[in-house]
């Protein structure tokens, strides 16, 4: 008799980003890179569920901007992002490595 293999299969994925695993944040104690919270979202969306990100954590706020800005990016398709920020209110928060 063959054994019978059982995978479970979710209707929807919500997957938390906690950009307090980041490298240099003020709190967390992780050394993650932004790329490796992409490679993680890319394969969620690789299952092809629906999918709802979240942030949360992060205690660096111009990491948190980077990386929740690159998630969203992957998730509707967009990875290449134009590295120059266009003149705002907040320019200057950013600098000097923007």
């Amino acid at each position: 008799m063959e054994k019978v293999r059982e995978h479970y299969r979710p209707d929807v994925v919500v997957l938390q980003c906690g950009a307090d695993s980041l490298s240099g944040d003020r709190l967390g104690t992780h050394n993650t890179t932004i790329k490796a919270h992409g490679s993680c979202v890319r394969l969620i969306k690789s299952w092809g569920l629906p999918t709802l990100l979240l942030g949360g954590g992060g205690y660096t706020i111009k990491n948190v901007a980077r990386c929740w800005t690159y998630e969203t990016a992957l998730a509707v398709s967009t990875p290449h992002l134009d590295n120059n920020l266009p003149i705002n209110d907040y320019y200057d928060f950013y600098g000097p490595d923007f």
